[in-house]
C-alpha cells in the first residue's frame, strides 16, 4: 500500500493524531514560556535542598549546647521536685526502729491530740477531737504512711487556726489518691487531700491564708489544691472557709535526660 492510499483510508486518523499534536506542541510552548522560571527556581531550591542534606545539620558545639541545655533543664526539675514534693516532719515519719508501724501511727495521734486539743480549748477555737482521721486505725504501711503526712498537715493548720483565732474547725477529711488501692495504680503525681471547713472572722481566716503561703519561721508552704470563702449562714460577721491541701508525691523521678 502506498502513501497515498494509506492517507485515502486514514484521512481522519491522520489528521486527528496531527492536530493533537500541534495542540500539544503549542501548550508545551505556552506552558514553557509562563512557568519556565518558576520550574527553574523549583529546581534550583530542589538541589540546593539536596546539598544541604549531604552536608551535617549540627556541629560539635551544638551538641554541646544541647548538653547544656539538658543540664540546666534537669536542674530546674530537681527544684521542682523539691518543692512540690512534701517532706513530712520526722515525728510524722515511720522510724524502723521506733516499733511497729502501727505503734508509731497511734502513739503519733495521741501526741498530737494531747498537745493540740487542749491548746484549741485555751482559746476556744472548737475542733472535733478526732481530728479528721480515720476511726479504724489503717493498718497497710502504704496508707500510714500517707494518714501520718496527712496529720502533720493537720496539725499545723490546726495550730495556724488557733494562732489566728479562727473560731470553729467544723470539718477536716482526707482523701487519699485513689490509685493508691486501685488496679491502674498511681501517675506521675500521687495526690492526698486533706479538706479543712473552718468558721471565724474574716481577718482571721485571711491571717491564716496567709501563713500556709508565707509561713513564720521554722514552717512551710502548704500547697493549696482549692480555697472558697463565702460568708457563713448563722452570723453576719461571719465567714467560712473550704480549704484543700494537696500532699504531692512525686512517684516518677525524672532521670538522666529530659
Amino acid at each position: 500500500m502506498d502513501l497515498n492510499d494509506y492517507w485515502q483510508e486514514n484521512r481522519r486518523f491522520v489528521t486527528t493524531v496531527g492536530a493533537g499534536a500541534v495542540v500539544f506542541l503549542i501548550a508545551k510552548v505556552v506552558l514553557a514560556s509562563n512557568f519556565e522560571d518558576d520550574i527553574n527556581a523549583k529546581n534550583r531550591v530542589i538541589s540546593q535542598r539536596i546539598s544541604d542534606l549531604a552536608q551535617p545539620m549540627y556541629s560539635g558545639a551544638d551538641l554541646e549546647d544541647a548538653r547544656a541545655e539538658n543540664e540546666a533543664l534537669l536542674a530546674a526539675v530537681d527544684t521542682l521536685n523539691a518543692v512540690s514534693d512534701f517532706a513530712p516532719r520526722p515525728e510524722f515519719q515511720l522510724d524502723a526502729t521506733m516499733g511497729s508501724s502501727s505503734n508509731q501511727y497511734l502513739r503519733a495521734l495521741a501526741r498530737v491530740r494531747d498537745e493540740l486539743i487542749p491548746r484549741a480549748n485555751r482559746t476556744n477555737l472548737q475542733v472535733d477531737s478526732q481530728l479528721g482521721m480515720p476511726r479504724l486505725s489503717p493498718t497497710r504501711d502504704a496508707e500510714i504512711v500517707r494518714y501520718l503526712e496527712a496529720l502533720d498537715v493537720i496539725d499545723t493548720v490546726v495550730g495556724l487556726a488557733v494562732d489566728a483565732r479562727v473560731q470553729r474547725v467544723d470539718k477536716i477529711q482526707i482523701r487519699l489518691d485513689p490509685g493508691l488501692n486501685s488496679r491502674e495504680g498511681l501517675g506521675a503525681v500521687e495526690r492526698t487531700r486533706v479538706t479543712f471547713s473552718l468558721t471565724g472572722s474574716s481577718l482571721a481566716l485571711e491571717r491564716l491564708l496567709t501563713w500556709t503561703q508565707r509561713p513564720r519561721s521554722g514552717q512551710r508552704v502548704l500547697h493549696i489544691d482549692d480555697v472558697e470563702m463565702v460568708p457563713a449562714r448563722s452570723r453576719e460577721d461571719e465567714v467560712r472557709l473550704d480549704l484543700t491541701i494537696v500532699i504531692a508525691r512525686l512517684t516518677e523521678p525524672v532521670e538522666g535526660e529530659v
